[in-house]
């Protein structure tokens, strides 16, 4: 039986719970306000590891130009503005017959022609490596509408074939010709696609790649109107136009966290980031000027840099100004993204009042 004293000390802790509850719940929301409304205070700028500052790199890379790859997937990856690397043979039939897509359609939809030599058959001589790798580059280049030797070029030698070594090295050199094989500065996870594969299967490697922020790089042959066993297109095993479709609405729905890219795009960017220098400074209370250069040559590098700057204060928005170009961007909690070029003067940010 509770006596008085009891049912006081009881109404006493009760409405000291309640105080302390109504306390809390009000604190915390003074909190969550001020970490809301607070101005950032820190500032910063960086490069991004990756274009758009994403979270991996992803090349889809074919080889052959077979009739497959310039009726489906040249199609494919257009209508949803991804960009794959193909390399071509442009001396061979496949590319001939389909010469409207490789010269028009494909760079139209910003696709990256690499080259695979021209009839994919190897070279003996320095003469004959010349011709197979000159003249496939010097077509490149036209189609790309720059002058000859105006452009770095992804190259892939061909399965199967055989060089002389010193030659090809020198001539890949001469016609600024990258060899895909080679080490760009970034660990890359790659899958060279099994015949017949499904779209499941294909993605395997793309958390991997997005897990540890490297490069994923899918390696096709060809793409087939129907599903055999295998799905074959000119005579190269490939994988059927369905299972491919699926595989890039997969990718579709993670396009914001992946930077699907050309080879040489993301060769430029990773070279000019790893010799570049940048700096902030700030010239009012509404403005920033930002200094970045490269020691490579704009010429031959010339892919925007992904620069992440954190301004101190209430910004809402912002212009950026480079080479008497200016942008419109909206700030994230203080911290503005946008892209420039190294090398093309300072970055100009001026808060939009």
């Amino acid at each position: 039986k509770l006596n008085n004293q009891s049912i006081s000390n009881f109404n006493f802790i009760i409405l000291l719970f309640c105080f302390l509850i109504f306390h809390s719940v009000i604190f915390s929301s003074c909190i969550k306000h001020e970490e809301e409304i607070a101005p950032n205070t820190e500032l910063y700028v960086k490069i991004a590891k990756w274009q758009g500052n994403k979270k991996a790199a992803i090349l889809l890379q074919f080889d052959d130009s077979t009739p497959g790859q310039a009726q489906l997937g040249v199609p494919a990856l257009n209508s949803r503005n991804f960009v794959g690397t193909w390399y071509v043979n442009p001396g061979r039939d496949a590319f001939i017959s389909n010469i409207n897509t490789w010269e028009n359609i494909a760079p139209e939809g910003g696709q990256e022609l690499a080259n695979h030599t021209m009839t994919h058959t190897g070279a003996n001589t320095y003469e004959e490596v010349v011709y197979e790798v000159g003249e496939a580059s010097k077509i490149i280049w036209k189609i790309r509408g720059d002058e000859n030797f105006g452009s770095l070029i992804a190259f892939n030698r061909g399965g199967g074939t055989t060089w002389d070594e010193e030659d090809l090295a020198n001539v890949l050199d001469e016609y600024y010709n990258i060899d895909r094989l080679s080490y760009i500065g970034i660990r890359l996870i790659a899958l060279s696609v099994p015949a017949g594969s499904n779209a499941n299967e294909m993605y395997e490697i793309i958390p991997l790649a997005i897990q540890d922020s490297i490069i994923g790089s899918l390696h096709f042959h060809g793409i087939s109107a129907e599903d055999g066993d295998p799905p074959m297109d000119w005579g190269n095993a490939g994988v059927w136009i369905y299972e491919f479709e699926k595989l890039l609405d997969k990718l579709e729905d993670i396009k914001n966290d992946i930077w699907i890219c050309g080879y040489i795009q993301v060769y430029k960017y990773i070279k000019e980031k790893d010799s570049a220098t940048i700096a902030i400074e700030q010239n009012s209370e509404n403005k920033y000027t930002v200094a970045l250069t490269s020691e490579t040559d704009p010429k031959y590098f010339n892919e925007e840099l992904t620069i992440v700057a954190s301004i101190p204060g209430i910004w809402k928005s912002c212009t950026v100004t480079q080479n008497n170009k200016t942008e419109n961007y909206s700030l994230s909690n203080g911290i503005l993204i946008f892209n420039a070029l190294p090398n093309k003067g300072d970055i100009v940010i001026e808060k939009k009042l």
